[in-house]
């Protein structure tokens, strides 16, 4: 079964949102109701979340990659022997001893807010994908706009593949 995607984004982009439908699955609404042509299975809901996934992980990896080179480390015991990125330039200009309380602090803060969407992303893909062959799956107001902002960032993707 094809995603209806493209009716979906244009519905979202006139200034709709994606809601779970009373029979199960999403529906894009607007000032006039349903949108006609916009419903979302829960089968491709399972199919959109899984194809999220590598969004997703991409991002995840990419961000905590670059921002863990771009500070650095400390080096060998807080001394600036080995020590990189704007850590180690900071430290071997003597502007700062050891590395700021705010920076590891900051990267704790990202890592729970990654893992904790993680969590909630697992959840959406396990209640769509156990869903058996035929039925729909009751989603939540919360779990609609999870799903519309996955939509929103195929859209944005597609849209820089596309231009020249």
């Amino acid at each position: 079964m094809p995603l209806p995607l493209i009716a979906i984004v244009q519905a979202l982009v006139a200034g709709g949102s994606l809601v779970p439908h009373a029979a199960g699955g999403m529906i894009v609404t607007s000032a006039s109701g349903y949108v006609a042509g916009t419903y979302l299975s829960t089968t491709a809901i399972a199919t959109l979340v899984g194809s999220g996934a590598t969004l997703l992980g991409a991002g995840a990896a990419t961000v905590t990659g670059a921002a863990s080179t771009i500070i650095g480390s400390a080096g060998i015991f807080g001394t600036t022997i080995g020590a990189s990125g704007i850590t180690g330039a900071l430290m071997s200009a003597g502007i700062i001893s050891s590395t700021p309380i705010w920076i590891p602090a900051a990267i704790g803060g990202a890592l729970v807010g990654i893992s904790s969407g993680g969590i909630v992303y697992y959840r959406l893909r396990r209640k769509a994908t156990s869903t058996p062959e035929g039925h729909e799956a009751h989603f939540t107001e919360f779990e609609a706009k999870i799903v519309e902002r996955i939509i929103r960032a195929f859209r944005k993707r597609k849209k820089g593949e596309g231009e020249a």
